[in-house]
């Protein structure tokens, strides 16, 4: 395919956050534009290209188009359906197909959608509801549109749907009674540009976790396995400062175990601090339950981290269970096993491991659904 006639829409207006989602974003707009195809990318803000290089390690392409429509209201607030529904018609209206990589649903007007986890979940159909929307009594009133939308599209053949993990894929089947495809997200390649061999760096007694500081990722879980690891290990915590109230409380808990000589809580890092605070780790530690899939493990493995992740949702997908944990006991094990033990065998090994999600991978499975997808679609 790759006419220029057909012009791709891409859906993400917060590419200005950095996370996950917004590298799929950025990588399959680049892909896209790389193949031929007329490609547009919908925004809240002006596109820094100086910021979307250190995020990703390259900016978007040259050809792409930006839509800036600023938003009106918290894209990450309760009514974020809504806001999502209108303004990814907009964009429909000016591009021939929909990629949306940010709603998290299915609308009758996007043709290509990707799920990082479903924002809407039929209960009856499954019985897993993430942390985060437990107890809260908006949910109906939340779910009520998209409800609208999934009764009204009874067949979803005339899409293409990714997720970015089997353990989100199933939650998909149980919820939407459809099959998506796996497509996992890539890890950039800014990951695998290294002036000397990964497993062959000297590394501290460090152990780096990467989330940000924000409701359901379980960084008060940090100083807990901290305080019963050894005491020459030393831990860094690097995220989005995205709750105030969630950091201070984590400092207040470092305070309380006496653990400040220990724990270095770093918010907003760069890029590239990131990447040279895992360069000289050996362990990361993950501590959200039922990750969707955790760009960040799989990020961390390709600098030669041992990942220590709890033993659900995405992660056992790509982490060997000798690494995975079901208590913070356990995680504290297996973190100080992995220091004492650390070797460049072992980080070369799950370099290699990682290396699957690189994104030269992630652009060929992506472009071949894609063009197979317009193959079967009369607009293409």
């Amino acid at each position: 395919m790759g006419d220029l006639r057909v012009r791709v829409g891409i859906f993400h207006p917060t590419l200005d956050w950095y996370g996950g989602a917004e590298v799929v974003a950025v990588a399959m707009a680049n892909s896209l534009a790389q193949n031929g195809y007329d490609v547009v990318v919908f925004v809240n803000n002006t596109v820094d290209q100086k910021r979307i290089r250190d995020m990703v390690g390259e900016p978007l392409w040259s050809s792409i188009k930006v839509i800036v429509n600023p938003t009106f209201f918290n894209p990450h607030g309760r009514f974020h359906i809504y806001e999502s529904a209108y303004r990814s018609l907009t964009l429909k209206l000016h591009c021939d197909l929909l990629v949306d990589t940010y709603s998290n649903c299915v609308f009758p007007w996007s043709n290509v959608s990707y799920i990082h986890f479903p924002i809407v979940i039929n209960q009856a159909r499954t019985q897993f509801v993430p942390p985060f929307l437990k107890g809260l009594r908006f949910y109906d009133v939340l779910a009520a549109p998209y409800v609208f939308f999934q009764k009204r599209l009874e067949d979803y053949k005339g899409k293409l749907i990714f997720t970015n993990s089997y353990f989100t894929a199933k939650v998909v089947m149980d919820s939407l009674g459809i099959e998506p495809k796996v497509l996992y997200p890539p890890i950039p390649n800014f990951f695998f540009q290294q002036s000397c061999p990964m497993a062959e760096r000297p590394r501290e007694d460090l152990v780096v976790t990467i989330a940000r500081f924000g409701y359901g990722k379980s960084v008060e879980l940090v100083p807990s396995i901290a305080n019963l690891t050894c005491k020459n290990v030393h831990y860094v915590m690097i995220g989005l400062a995205h709750d105030q109230s969630i950091i201070q409380a984590v400092k207040n808990k470092i305070k309380r175990l006496h653990l400040e000589a220990r724990i270095t809580v770093v918010p907003n890092a760069s890029r590239q601090d990131i990447k040279n605070y895992l360069a000289k780790a050996k362990v990361y530690l993950h501590t959200m339950k039922n990750e969707h899939f955790g760009i960040s493990i799989a990020e961390a493995m390709s600098m030669g981290c041992v990942p220590v992740v709890h033993n659900s949702g995405g992660a056992p997908e790509f982490v060997p269970d000798r690494y995975r944990y079901s208590t913070i006991q356990h995680a504290a094990v297996i973190i100080n096993d992995a220091i004492k033990n650390w070797s460049s065998a072992e980080a070369e090994g799950l370099i290699q491991l990682a290396a699957r999600f690189s994104e030269t991978n992630f652009s060929k499975k992506f472009m071949q659904f894609f063009k197979e997808y317009c193959e079967s679609q009369t607009q293409c």
